[in-house]
């Protein structure tokens, strides 16, 4: 049960979760420093309500696939949830649920769109080690009559030491 979980991060259980949290949960985690690859991949998207006149061959352009490179640090990787603590600041979203435990991650959160109607809902499951992660996320939405639904994977492995410079 999720809160039974001894990373539950709702800590004051106060039905908020705020980002102090999610990093205190995070912290929790073990990363091994060094150079990562990570790559998403955009599996679906569907969106009804799209205007005439919207090229046949868009909702498939979008279904992109991006690798990149990172360098985590010995500090990013023994307080992963700084970087995170930080980035929510900038956001108009909240966390619903966010959970780590055994291997696992499950979470859910919500966004404004900013400066525009509507909310994107998004969950994302999926599994964690020191060298490793592999995870789902699923994205509903909608404003000005479309409704958006996007499935991406995302993954990423340690590869080796960070390059020199």
């Amino acid at each position: 049960m999720v809160g039974c979980s001894s990373n539950h991060a709702d800590a004051d259980s106060d039905g908020n979760i705020s980002a102090d949290e999610v990093a205190k949960v995070m912290n929790e985690v073990t990363l091994e420093p060094g150079e990562w690859e990570n790559t998403v991949e955009i599996v679906d998207v569907k969106i009804e309500g799209l205007p005439k006149g919207v090229p046949d061959n868009m909702i498939d352009s979008m279904k992109t696939t991006t690798v990149s490179k990172s360098c985590i640090t010995e500090e990013q990787a023994k307080n992963p949830g700084a970087e995170f603590f930080a980035a929510q600041e900038k956001t108009s979203c909240k966390v619903k649920k966010f959970d780590m435990s055994g291997g696992a991650i499950s979470s859910e959160m919500s966004c404004a769109n900013a400066g525009a109607p509507g909310e994107m809902t998004m969950v994302m499951d999926g599994q964690y080690g020191p060298s490793s992660y592999d995870m789902t996320m699923k994205m509903n939405g909608g404003a000005g009559g479309m409704k958006m639904n996007i499935t991406a994977k995302s993954n990423g492995k340690r590869i080796g030491n960070c390059p020199a410079g």
